[in-house]
């Protein structure tokens, strides 16, 4: 439980690498999110390539960050698998795993948004070659964090109802 507390939104990087074992570990987290149906409809581009950060830059002005950090990954979703409509949940429940996984292992991140803005979409499916069926849904940053910033409380007690809206 603690790790979803201590999870943050890190938008300020050094320069040290992801460990491969790490980034191992954090796509495994992601490929255990649950999906319906048990679909499995994503699927994962890491990108590394400096080069290739400067273009998502371009075309994302949210994820500028990303030239700080050695590493993201672009989460998508296969239209043709997915159950009924449940692409969008299923894909961020993916990110969510992606996240907290960072998190554990003392990674910062941040969840970049592309699902549902049709014009980053469609530059996101140009830049990477996306099959017409390949949905691209989120970025996901990722490096060690230079952001001291402690984690936001989230906690709202005015946001819980109890039976009904009251």
């Amino acid at each position: 439980m603690d790790i979803l507390l201590e999870r943050k939104s890190v938008r300020k990087y050094t320069r040290d690498d992801v460990k491969e074992e790490d980034l191992n570990y954090i796509l495994k987290a992601a490929m255990s999110a649950p999906t319906a149906r048990n679909t499995r409809c994503f699927s994962f581009i890491v990108l590394k390539d400096k080069e290739t950060h400067k273009k998502v830059a371009q075309i994302h002005r949210a994820a500028q960050m990303i030239l700080e950090a050695p590493v993201a990954v672009l989460i998508v979703g296969d239209a043709n698998a997915v159950y009924e409509n449940y692409l969008s949940q299923d894909c961020a429940a993916a990110t969510q795993n992606m996240l907290l996984a960072a998190t554990a292992r003392e990674y910062g991140s941040v969840w970049c948004g592309i699902y549902g803005n049709e014009e980053r979409m469609a530059a996101f499916s140009k830049l990477f070659e996306l099959p017409e069926n390949i949905k691209p849904f989120s970025l996901v940053v990722i490096g060690k964090s230079a952001d001291s910033n402690p984690p936001k409380n989230g906690w709202q007690p005015e946001k819980i109802k109890y039976e009904k809206w009251q």
